[in-house]
């Protein structure tokens, strides 16, 4: 359920898009609600949650959705991506196929909104089993880590900022990391503000220059 939030000087949507089982559910508990819970069910309906901070002088309202991701979901994913100014794609470090997944959502993105007005980023979860590889793929053949440098790569393929964190460990520097996107995100929109304000003081002379005295 969402907080209550009365006084902010702007909104920004944020959206968690990438494969079941990656930790985007985790994340956001650990960011909104400072806990995590090993025993989360696997999201099968988007939901909300906000948080008021203060950057660049602003209250800034961020309300951050938790998507489903499982392939049957996806089309519903559409409805709320569009109108989303910040999209975190989220992928498991053990896991290198939920990377290369990143690819279909990345494109699916930009054929929901213009990728111009957003402001993108990629997060390696569970960096904690970073240690554990040769045990977990002694137990489970699916296991395939995914190195920073892979990681890395692929955000600046496609632009995006780019953090490996541990949803299980409070997830150190996440919440950071949202401030910096967030914070680019606002430098988008004073950008824009800027150009509609110049924009409307230009038709503002030019209607005037076209009045003639009688």
């Amino acid at each position: 359920m969402a907080e209550k939030h009365n006084q902010f000087d702007m909104a920004v949507k944020i959206i968690l898009l990438g494969e079941v089982g990656t930790g985007k559910t985790s994340l956001i508990n650990v960011y909104m609600k400072e806990k995590f819970n090993q025993d989360i069910d696997t999201t099968i309906s988007p939901s909300f949650f906000s948080r008021l901070l203060n950057l660049d002088e602003k209250n800034v309202l961020v309300k951050m959705w938790d998507t489903a991701g499982q392939e049957r979901f996806r089309s519903m994913n559409k409805i709320f991506i569009k109108e989303s100014n910040v999209i975190i794609f989220v992928y498991d470090i053990t896991r290198k196929k939920t990377l290369k997944e990143l690819s279909f959502w990345t494109q699916y993105v930009e054929s929901c909104l213009d990728k111009d007005n957003v402001v993108y980023g990629i997060v390696g979860n569970k960096i904690d089993l970073f240690d554990k590889e040769e045990e977990l793929k002694s137990e489970n053949i699916e296991y395939e880590f995914v190195n920073s440098e892979e990681g890395k790569e692929f955000s600046d393929k496609v632009g995006a900022e780019f953090l490996e964190t541990s949803a299980r460990e409070k997830a150190p520097g996440f919440a950071k990391y949202i401030d910096k996107l967030v914070g680019e995100y606002i430098k988008i929109y004073n950008k824009k503000d800027k150009q509609n304000n110049d924009s409307f003081i230009l038709d503002g002379n030019q209607s005037s220059s076209k009045v003639k005295c009688c």
